[in-house]
């Protein structure tokens, strides 16, 4: 009896024992401004996580929730993880308090940790933890092509990233910029050239352009961007081979702080037609003709090109004469938006139809904008326009312009098309029952019903056919490749294998090429039933692939076995699939 609740204290004691709840931060001791990880980890099934405030802290990402499960001599653990990275406000030594967890209906807490923050040494001394490398190799640095401007007045922000490590799966987060309308720059020149960066050699690169538009006057603060990276850094351990080996560091490059000042337009000599538009335009008014026939028609062409706001511009009213008859606009638009900001036209063409003989003025249009470079507003004003019309008239002078037959209108570049709605006879005639048309409308339903059973078979049979299509034409891709491997261009043949990998993921995933990433390739591939060994292989490649687009991969041997790997990989996808 005694060796039964011995028994029973000793299992009562190993659950409790087992439930541990622990805290990890990747220093203790942080410089100011300096981002790092705080990390809290069970090792059971837990619910109702509540962390801890971090109110002498900025959070810059997290939660972040990742699980892990080991099998050890049969004994299955399981550890859930909750990161969160952090960023030092202020200098001192602050206390974060312990986190909690639900496990087993009863609540356990972590520790409470100390962080000490203290400022930028001028000592030569700097630690050297993996982390610590990694803060001072890695950059992300914002910069705008003016600290000063007017509301409305477009302004460029460039982000780049400086490096000295390898670096991949670069994953940026999302911001927000408050009190701006934003436009993203699509095409992105981001090439990496070597920059000399706080007195030192980086690799440089673009990796994020846009265009902001202050919508409100002050000093406007833009909230930092970051990056989760992995990056690769250096140890003095060898591994099995004598090579140096190397520890991958996860980390957040966040930008630095930028303001600009936004100063309000004048409010003195403002034009009666102004409506918000800030930058450099010119004003073109044309017609293609100013002298036609009644109920001929003629287009008017208003064309406002420049740089500028050009995207939020309110198009110029244009008066007509009561009686000319004038459609709907058509809206033409050219806008670009690229490193140097915002340029383009936009365009009105305005169809008009005169249904009386005469003389009209198409009155002057006007559009007032202002000048951020000469500071003051600009009125532009084009030409009257004189449009003679001349023929006469085939209707009674009792009938009102609304009875003209739009058909006999000379339509330009035809916008226009009517729908002719009176039909002296119908098609069907006057006996449809039993009629040659009846039997076959009676039969269509039966003939289409085959024919959509005879295609989803086809359908079936060829699905085979699609699939060994699809990985051929990959395959052939990937074979081409090979001369730039012979030629050792490395960094295009790694280029061209990371296109290959993101082009079949898109084509037999049925992923838009604009939304392609990461995780939905890791999704979309479990989802269809591909082990998780697998993904993990392709998943791999890709992301090998992507730092090699910042530190390119030399070695005949080692770009050989890559072309085999991804052969492989490819053939096993596409088997599972």
């Amino acid at each position: 009896m005694r060796s039964f609740y011995i028994l029973i204290l000793f299992l009562i004691s190993s659950i409790v024992m087992s439930q541990s709840f622990e805290v990890d931060v990747s220093s203790n001791v942080v410089t100011i401004n300096e981002t790092f990880t705080i990390s809290f980890s069970v090792n059971q099934s837990g619910k109702n996580f509540s962390p801890p405030p971090f109110s002498d802290f900025q959070i810059i990402r997290g939660p972040s929730k990742s699980s892990s499960t080991s099998i050890i001599n049969g004994d299955i653990t399981k550890e859930i993880t909750y990161s969160y990275v952090l960023k030092s406000k202020k200098i001192g030594v602050f206390t974060i308090l312990p986190a909690s967890i639900k496990v087993r209906n009863k609540t356990i807490g972590t520790r409470p940790i100390t962080i000490q923050v203290r400022k930028v040494s001028s000592s030569n001394s700097k630690p050297n933890t993996p982390y610590d490398i990694v803060n001072r190799k890695v950059h992300l640095v914002v910069s705008a092509d003016k600290k000063r401007c007017y509301v409305g007045e477009p302004v460029v922000l460039t982000y780049k990233l400086y490096f000295n490590l390898n670096i991949g799966n670069l994953n940026p987060q999302s911001v927000a910029y408050g009190n701006f309308w934003t436009e993203d720059v699509k095409e992105v020149n981001s090439k990496t050239n070597k920059e000399i960066f706080k007195g030192e050699q980086y690799n440089a690169a673009v990796v994020k352009q846009i265009v902001i538009l202050p919508q409100s006057h002050g000093i406007q603060n833009i909230d930092p961007f970051s990056i989760d990276m992995v990056a690769s850094v250096p140890t003095s351990r060898r591994d099995m081979f004598g090579m140096q080996a190397k520890s991958s560091v996860n980390y957040t490059a966040v930008s630095n702080k930028l303001s600009i000042e936004v100063v309000p337009l004048p409010k003195e000599d403002v034009p009666k037609d102004f409506s918000g538009s800030v930058g450099l335009f010119s004003l073109t008014v044309d017609i293609d003709k100013d002298s036609l026939n009644i109920n001929e028609s003629v287009s008017l062409s208003v064309n406002i090109q420049g740089s500028g706001n050009l995207n939020l511009i309110k198009f110029p009213e244009v008066k007509f004469d009561n009686e000319l008859e004038v459609y709907d606009p058509k809206n033409i638009d050219k806008i670009n938006i690229n490193k140097t900001g915002i340029n383009g036209y936009v365009k009105n063409n305005y169809l008009i139809v005169p249904r009386h003989k005469g003389e009209y003025i198409l009155k002057a249009i006007s559009f007032s904008f202002f000048n951020p470079k000469k500071n003051k507003y600009i009125t532009l004003r084009s030409n009257d326009i004189k449009l003679k019309v001349e023929g006469a008239s085939t209707y009674n002078n009792s009938e009102t312009q609304t009875s003209v037959k739009k058909e006999n209108i000379d339509l330009i570049n035809e916008d226009i098309k009517f729908i002719k709605i009176n039909y002296e006879k119908s098609f069907l005639g006057d006996y449809f029952f039993r009629s040659n048309l009846f039997y076959i409308l009676l039969a269509l339903p039966f003939v289409l019903s085959l024919l959509i059973i005879l295609l989803l078979r086809f359908a079936n049979n060829n699905q085979a056919l699609f699939k060994i299509s699809t990985l051929r034409k990959f395959k052939a891709r990937i074979k081409k490749t090979y001369h730039l491997l012979d030629n050792k261009k490395y960094a295009k043949f790694q280029s061209a294998l990371l296109s290959i990998m993101f082009d079949y993921a898109s084509v037999r995933l049925s992923i838009p090429k604009s939304d392609l990433s990461v995780r939905l390739i890791k999704e979309a591939l479990l989802n269809r039933g591909v082990s998780g060994v697998l993904v993990k292989d392709y998943i791999d490649m890709i992301n090998y692939l992507e730092m090699c687009r910042y530190s390119e991969k030399k070695g005949e041997k080692l770009n050989k076995d890559l072309f085999n790997k991804i052969n492989t990989v490819l053939t096993k996808i596409e088997s599972a699939l």
